[in-house]
């Protein structure tokens, strides 16, 4: 083998170690950021909890088994896409308020995951 070959070799083996590195890092990114969510998630719920008791806040409307993603997919469609988890929360929040809202990330998360849903680099949710 002459040197360049064997220059090339080694220069594709780094490549290949490199995106063996960097998607393992993005695994851990995604991981940390659903832990993240669920950590919201469960914060939101306290918060909520908190509000009630306090008399702040009525008990806020639950939303029916998979009404949430439906909620985010609409709001998605219908801002064209592009939209951060805060910006899905606000736009379901028009169209029903007192809608008890706090697994809205967890939700966009877990249909990323699935491949309803994509994210950018910025946390912006489009439709897949």
């Amino acid at each position: 083998m002459s040197s360049l070959e064997e220059r090339l070799q080694k220069i594709a083996e780094e490549k290949q170690r490199l995106v063996q590195a960097e998607a393992a890092m993005r695994d851990e990114a995604l991981a940390e950021l659903d832990k993240i969510v669920d950590e919201i998630e469960a914060l939101e719920k306290k918060k909520e909890q908190l509000e009630i008791f306090l008399g702040l806040d009525e008990e806020p409307q639950r939303a029916a088994r998979g009404q949430i993603q439906e909620l985010c997919v609409r709001a998605i469609t219908d801002a064209g896409g592009g939209l951060t988890s805060g910006e899905v929360r606000e736009a379901i929040e028009k169209i029903m308020p007192g809608m008890k809202l706090s697994s809205v990330p967890s939700t966009l998360s877990r249909a990323a995951s699935l491949g309803r849903l994509r994210r950018d680099e910025f946390g912006r949710y489009f439709l897949s």
